[in-house]
């Protein structure tokens, strides 16, 4: 998972502007953008939420960024999951299938 830092730079070159454009956009210096890009400053909420504002991107959107990877990981992760439920289903139908054949053979022995 990408720091907050990591995903504000990420974001900026996306953009094609530089630390002075992008703290100039925030009404901020060009060294406390640096220390938000670096992760040395912590922002908070309202400024995560500027941030994401000036790059058209909803809270949601702007916590995926840098995270594409991810996602698609959880796809497979939850297709995984689907064939191992389908797996399970025949394991227990083929069980049933076999205790009943045992039940057959058991009554075919009782009545020789």
């Amino acid at each position: 998972m990408k720091t907050l830092g990591e995903k504000f730079r990420i974001l900026r070159q996306k953009k094609g502007v530089n630390q002075k454009a992008m703290a100039d956009l925030l009404d901020i210096s060009i060294p406390a953008y640096s220390k938000l890009e670096t992760s040395i400053t912590d922002p908070n909420f309202s400024r995560i939420n500027q941030i994401a504002e000036v790059h058209g991107l909803s809270l949601r959107e702007f916590l995926d960024v840098g995270e594409e990877g991810v996602s698609e990981h959880i796809q497979i992760i939850e297709q995984l999951k689907e064939k191992i439920s389908q797996l399970e289903s025949s394991v227990i139908r083929l069980q049933s299938k076999l205790i009943d054949l045992y039940d057959k053979e058991d009554q075919r022995n009782k009545n020789a």
